[in-house]
């Protein structure tokens, strides 16, 4: 029996090695991939002079963390915060995330937690912070990282909290799909646990009966607080109570079925109202419509395969197709309106002006809620609105005109990389914007649905 133990944790142990011998090497990687993408930009921002671009170094370090964006498919404040936490990262830091000991996500904590302290304090507490680095988790580490920080140095812990409390407060609004958004807020500990206690108080006014997770109900209590209203139970006794729902009539019961059920999740009876007393809808119930009857195929009918391939707005063949139509001829005009006039010959009234109006800017935010550069993410609200042929002040029937085909939401970043000539944009027809970055790589944008 101790000889058949010990062999079966032998061979416990060398698969755990190799586990952990895998995330040394993907630590390893992954620092290697940061040193790279720093060697890169250094590369772009010293390979051309500001004086014959017309460009500034922070132009071309912008235009290069843009580039390794949009090749690697992700977002400038992405790139960005990687090359400088690369950057700044403490030498014996890096040494560990180089040999693979530590991995991204506690470099990034170490990295946020120790930023803006005094140099000669985080020498004193560094040798602290790696050794807990490798024995906590990243929420623990940061929070040990506090903690040595506020006995190294509490005067400076203290004006940074106080500094903090006044500066980075913010809300950030972002869309996500099927009609969602997430709204960010950063606040103080004290006004955090302030609005979740308010939030859990609401809660505790419901019946346990209540069908809604947790989340849920803590999502319609602060929307509830902020209308200044309360949140309504949904247990099936208060929805009847107020009206909402008919209470349910009483059925005869049913013989089981031996017929076979389709397999798309129907069930019987029985099983509906077992299911509808641990779960009662949010409003009124609606009558069910029974399936119908499972059918066998006819004999001649194919078996059902992929879907065809089709070109849409949004999807991947419109994509390939304009991808290979400026494939195919790079140098080309492919531009839907290459002037910027919108096919018409006669300027529509503010298409000279080069401030749009404030319907058509609407408009154009509507259409369009992010920036038009590929990945990037800012709303369209904290855009510009920038004319894709460029706008001719000095003589404006000329220049691109300022017209719902020829401006769109750019944030100040991109903007300015486009005005410096640094990237290149077109709108190509069925509304794909077409993108070329300063080495002449293509990226395509399919319009929003």
């Amino acid at each position: 029996m101790g000889l058949r133990e010990s062999t079966w944790m032998a061979d416990d142990h060398s698969a755990l090695a190799e586990v952990l011998g895998a995330r040394r090497r993907i630590n390893a990687a992954v620092a290697s991939e940061l040193a790279l993408m720093d060697d890169y930009v250094r590369g772009r921002t010293a390979c051309a002079s500001p004086w014959d671009t017309g460009a500034t170094e922070k132009d071309l370090y912008s235009s290069a963390i843009c580039e390794l964006a949009a090749a690697l498919s992700s977002t400038f404040a992405a790139v960005n915060n990687k090359v400088q936490m690369w950057r700044r990262s403490r030498p014996l830091v890096k040494r560990r995330f180089v040999d693979g000991s530590l991995d991204l996500e506690r470099v990034r904590t170490i990295h946020d937690h120790l930023l803006h302290a005094r140099p000669d304090t985080i020498v004193d507490i560094e040798a602290e912070v790696l050794k807990a680095a490798a024995e906590m988790a990243p929420g623990a580490l940061g929070r040990e990282i506090d903690r040595l920080l506020t006995e190294a140095d509490p005067d400076w812990d203290r004006n940074v909290r106080d500094r903090a409390a006044r500066t980075e407060k913010r809300i950030r609004v972002r869309r996500r799909a099927r009609g969602l958004s997430s709204l960010t807020v950063v606040m103080t500990d004290g006004e955090a646990d302030e609005q979740i206690s308010r939030i859990d108080a609401e809660i505790a006014r419901l019946h346990p009966e209540d069908p809604r997770s947790p989340d849920q109900q803590r999502g319609e209590a602060h929307n509830a607080l902020m209308r200044g209203e309360t949140v309504a139970c949904q247990c099936a006794a208060c929805l009847t109570a107020r009206g909402d729902v008919e209470a349910p009539e009483a059925e005869t019961p049913q013989p089981p079925s031996t017929t076979a059920r389709p397999n798309n999740g129907a069930a019987t009876a029985d099983e509906t109202s077992t299911a509808s007393s641990e779960s009662e809808p949010q409003g009124p119930v609606r009558p069910t419509r029974q399936p119908p009857p499972a059918t066998e195929p006819p004999e001649d009918t194919p078996p059902p395969d992929e879907p065809p391939a089709r070109s849409r707005p949004g999807g991947g063949t419109l994509i390939e197709r304009w991808r290979g139509i400026v494939e195919r001829n790079p140098l080309g005009v492919h531009a839907l309106h290459p002037d910027g006039h919108g096919g018409t010959t006669l300027p529509p009234p503010g298409a000279l002006s080069y401030k749009p109006s404030r319907s058509l800017a609407a408009r154009v935010r509507a259409d369009h809620p992010y920036c038009l550069h590929p990945g990037c993410d800012v709303p369209s609200d904290r855009c510009d609105l920038d004319h894709i042929v460029e706008f001719d002040r000095q003589n404006p029937e000329r220049g691109g005109w300022t017209i719902p085909t020829n401006i769109g939401p750019r944030c100040r970043l991109h903007h300015n990389l486009k005005t410096r000539k640094l990237w290149r944009t077109e709108l190509l027809p069925e509304g794909v914007m077409h993108t070329v970055d300063p080495l002449g790589r293509h990226y395509f944008t399919a319009p929003t649905l």
